[in-house]
């Protein structure tokens, strides 16, 4: 199988940068001030959908993923999850949960291949498996260097104030550096709905 660009994570700050054909997250070091204990949910509690009417998303299944044993985040094609480690919460805690997926693997569209035409305003459900549901509203969304990404404070910063979630994937719009990565990720974040 052949494996496209991966995230990396140098010691003391987490590293997000993610590849067109694939999103791998290789697992150097931990967010800085943070224990990187991993968080759960378990059963009928933990989230196991998400919906994104204006990235083409209904109900797309969502897991619960650490790393691998080699340190890396890197669900299977096809899949979306939501990341355990780096001090992230799970979607609709109060601080920030982080949902990735890949745009395209292989060269075949895959989960968020429309995930970059959300706006602000639009907005995202996460689905319980006990029924329930949350509703969150993007408030914002940006392209971002690989070097800007690694440092962005709304995906990676210890904020307590809101329950929010950062969709992740790669953006190929400003094509591809000369090691076959893209130039550049599409973030968009997505606060709890209060309306």
């Amino acid at each position: 199988m052949t494996r496209g660009p991966r995230l990396l994570v140098p010691t003391g700050l987490l590293v997000a940068t993610l590849g067109v054909s694939t999103l791998t997250v290789q697992a150097v070091g931990a967010l800085e001030g943070t224990s990187g204990r991993p968080v759960t949910a378990e059963g009928l509690d933990a989230p196991s959908w998400v919906s994104v009417e204006a990235a083409g998303l209904d109900q797309e299944p969502i897991s619960p993923e650490g790393l691998t044993p080699q340190g890396t985040i890197d669900p299977e094609p096809g899949d979306a999850i939501w990341h355990v480690g780096s001090d992230r919460v799970v979607p609709g805690q109060v601080g920030t949960a982080v949902i990735a997926g890949h745009v395209v693997y292989d060269d075949e569209p895959d989960v968020f291949y429309d995930l970059p035409e959300v706006t602000e305003g639009d907005i995202v459900t996460i689905g319980y498996g006990n029924g329930e549901t949350r509703e969150f509203v993007i408030t914002q969304t940006q392209q971002m260097s690989k070097e800007g990404l690694q440092r962005a404070p709304a995906v990676w910063g210890n904020q307590k104030d809101v329950a929010r979630i950062a969709l992740i994937t790669c953006d190929d719009s400003l094509g591809f550096r000369s090691d076959g990565h893209s130039r550049a990720n599409f973030v968009a974040i997505a606060e709890a709905y209060a309306g």
